[in-house]
């Protein structure tokens, strides 16, 4: 089973890249257009520009791609910034998969996944899946438990 958010993904990027573009140009086009000495709209643009920034930091949305089969689980995600970051990826093998857990916080909906290793169990990074709608979450803790049944069995 394979999950992902390919086209809200590009929306928000598409609105990352763009609305800092538009900010800019609406004030120089008022504050050229007024010929006027007054700052007042240049700090109103940076602000603007602070609370796109610290909104996006909140809601960390990621470009998500989730594959759960009998044989292995990938996660593959990307942070939706407008500059340049960088690919990651969780590949467990089912053998050793140890659980997952579905963290929802005020801003994110979070996705950590677990590994059996011989030092104990391993907690990878949370993936923020905020983009992921309820019908698709639902499909991915199915699948997981599709995974955990299939690995009961085969113990």
């Amino acid at each position: 089973m394979e999950i992902n958010n390919a086209n809200k993904a590009s929306q928000v990027r598409l609105a990352y890249a763009f609305v800092p573009v538009l900010v800019v140009l609406s004030v120089t086009v008022i504050y050229w257009g007024n010929f006027s000495t007054n700052l007042m709209w240049l700090f109103g643009g940076i602000a603007v520009l602070l609370i796109y920034v610290a909104v996006a930091v909140l809601f960390g949305n990621n470009f998500v791609i989730i594959f759960v089969g009998p044989d292995k689980v990938i996660v593959r995600y990307k942070a939706l910034w407008p500059i340049r970051t960088d690919n990651n990826s969780i590949e467990i093998d089912a053998s050793e998969f140890a659980g997952y857990e579905i963290t929802k916080t005020r801003f994110r909906t979070n996705l950590t996944v677990f590994k059996n290793t011989p030092g104990g169990v391993a907690k990878y990074p949370n993936v923020c899946i905020n983009l992921l709608d309820d019908e698709q979450i639902e499909k991915i803790k199915r699948a997981f438990a599709i995974l955990e049944t299939i690995k009961k069995k085969s113990n």
